[in-house]
């Protein structure tokens, strides 16, 4: 038996890929990124990653927040952001190896 990872119900919804619903990525702009280490155990010993991704929506009148958790591994990569990152274009959640979720985002 594999492990399959749950594609979110929000992915596959129409609102998700309508620019013209106001919670629809499309066109946000990155307001915070943070990557943290959840810890526990009497020593902190037992780690590990979590992030958290704010987009200011398209029409500036609210927020996206994505939470990942038990993060495996990440790739940031900005060819160019001294003017901030651009525009959320597009993304694609996918399901992953071991049971895991990848979420690719690409900007302008």
């Amino acid at each position: 038996m594999t492990n399959t990872a749950q594609i979110p119900d929000f992915a596959a919804a129409e609102w998700y890929r309508d620019p013209k619903d106001h919670r629809c990525p499309h066109d946000g702009w990155l307001e915070a990124l943070e990557i943290t280490e959840p810890a526990s155990g009497d020593r902190n010993q037992v780690r590990s990653t979590a992030i958290t991704l704010r987009l200011l929506g398209a029409y500036h009148d609210g927020h996206i927040i994505f939470r990942y958790s038990g993060v495996q591994n990440y790739s940031l990569v900005a060819p160019s952001c001294g003017q901030g990152l651009g525009d959320w274009l597009d993304d694609e959640i996918l399901p992953g190896d071991r049971g895991l979720l990848v979420h690719r985002i690409l900007k302008s």
